[in-house]
């Protein structure tokens, strides 16, 4: 019997890439080869083993179209196809975050645009998951609109519709993420090496000693659970909870992690998740990651290069990345210290070509890992996508530090990316932690100009080393923001004479 199928990501109303050669592909029974049709667009692709791959050419955007795959006597159409800009958001629960817990959901609800879509990535970690949970909120597109938006990704709403009320074209975000996840969960084994040889290790210790039938059934059972929980995420959390692992809990929560059906194993949503979407042509990537890598937070900056270099080479592309950079956080039911995750994430950019960094320092909630405004950061998103890939030369970067200089008493930070210069939101700068030669200083002054941090103290004269932290707690405020309300990336400073 001839049958044609395809990826789920193929439907009615999705979005498809413009200005690249679009990649369609699939299975096939009982044909030699397959024709697929876009308007006027077709091409033919050779049935192998019962697969089969092809690239529609490049178009300029478009709605309306119909796409039509045909083999033999077999024939399946998707109608409502637009072609524009298409992105992937992934990461865990911050980008994972629906739009429908936002804090400004009201307003964003008011908003209706049938050309800016989203589909979420089916949340499967194990072969045969379809069939112990309902999954029809996942695997769909939706089209901005009331009914459908609350199932966006909060972050890829306002990045989406950014780009849109720049670029006039559709826009489709890819919504691939699975809160509570490590970036090791989203890479394949073969980039788990050297010093990130460790996360397979585990994995291996663990599956050595368990009854996979065993784990699978408690594992479907968790999952049933923690679906019927029903957490209203959107509620925000004021002072911290009860812990709600002692640390042995803990420990056997580490291991249920590299159970091999776990979503938490190593690689598991790779495989699962996003190889279901390989190679389904995309501009680039949003990733807002890291918080559930604190306790391997000295990994985790090779632990990013490997996840950012595996699916570029999945895709054969350097797809540019645009990373947010943790919000600031102290403690819900653990303390969590982020600093280093920051820190991690602004080298990475620094050194590694086409990925990008915005911070959401100022978005974050003492007692929340999961911040309830994510317009700002959707925002800043698609501001680096506009510039950095669009070419739209407009001011996307936050405020980072040029260079510092000691005069004295005073110490002049000079700061690039400040556009017409800097400013102050609240009583004063925060948030800043000095050191002289070793000893805490507390009595300074911080004075801004339109391009330049001046920090001046007594102690400063006889000193012969600083150092000058800006937003290196867990938690702080972040009040200095450049003439484009981006505010300054957290940075650490030592001099000395």
């Amino acid at each position: 019997m001839e049958r044609i199928c395809l990826p789920l990501i193929f439907q009615d109303s999705m979005v498809l890439q413009r200005r690249k050669p679009v990649c369609i592909w699939g299975e096939a029974e009982e044909c030699a080869s397959v024709r697929v049709t876009l308007g006027e667009d077709a091409a033919v692709a050779e049935v192998s083993d019962g697969k089969w791959k092809t690239y529609l050419p490049p178009r300029e955007a478009d709605s309306g179209l119909t796409l039509t795959v045909s083999g033999g006597r077999f024939s399946i159409s998707f109608t409502d196809v637009a072609i524009g800009e298409v992105w992937i958001a992934g990461g865990q629960s911050n980008m994972e975050y629906l739009l429908k817990h936002d804090a400004d959901r009201e307003e964003a609800l008011l908003l209706e645009d049938p050309d800016i879509r989203c589909y979420e990535v089916p949340k499967i970690s194990f072969p045969g998951q379809e069939a112990h949970y309902r999954m029809s909120d996942a695997g769909v597109w939706r089209k901005e609109n009331r009914e459908e938006s609350p199932y966006f990704t909060a972050v890829g709403f306002y990045f989406a519709n950014r780009l849109h009320e720049t670029l006039r074209v559709p826009v489709g975000v890819i919504n691939c993420t699975w809160g509570g996840t490590s970036a090791s969960c989203w890479v394949s084994e073969d980039y788990l090496t050297g010093d990130l040889q460790f996360y397979l290790d585990k994995a291996r210790e663990v599956r050595s000693s368990i009854d996979p039938e065993e784990t699978l059934e408690k594992y479907i059972a968790l999952q049933k659970n923690i679906l019927s929980s029903n957490i209203d995420m959107g509620k925000p959390n004021l002072a911290p909870i009860r812990p709600l692992l002692d640390e042995a809990a803990h420990d056997r929560l580490m291991t249920m992690n590299n159970w091999p059906c776990s979503a938490f194993r190593p690689c598991g949503l790779f495989t699962f998740m996003l190889k279901t979407i390989v190679p389904y042509t995309v501009s680039g990537v949003i990733w807002y990651q890291g918080e559930s890598d604190e306790y391997f937070s000295e990994h985790y900056e090779s632990m990013m290069r490997a996840v950012v270099r595996c699916w570029r080479s999945n895709w054969k592309e350097d797809l540019p990345f645009l990373m947010v950079q943790l919000a600031s956080f102290e403690v819900m039911a653990e303390y969590l210290d982020f600093v280093p995750i920051r820190r991690a994430q602004a080298e990475l950019a620094k050194k590694e070509p086409g990925v990008y960094l915005v911070t959401a320092m100022d978005t974050g909630m003492r007692y929340d890992i999961h911040p309830k405004r994510k317009k700002p950061v959707g925002v800043r998103l698609a501001l680096q996508a506009l510039d950095k890939v669009y070419h739209r030369h407009l001011p996307a970067d936050s405020p980072t530090v040029l260079c510092a200089q000691w005069e004295q008493e005073s110490v002049v930070v000079r700061l690039k990316h400040c556009g017409s210069g800097l400013h102050v939101k609240g009583e004063r700068p925060e948030t800043f932690d000095i050191s002289a030669d070793g000893e805490d200083v507390s009595d300074f002054t911080v004075s801004v100009r339109p391009h330049e941090l001046v920090l001046t103290a007594d102690a400063f004269l006889t000193a012969h080393t600083l150092r000058i932290a800006f937003c290196q707690r867990a938690y702080c405020e972040l009040t200095i923001y450049n003439s484009a309300d981006l505010p300054v990336l957290p940075f650490a400073l030592s001099l000395s004479r």
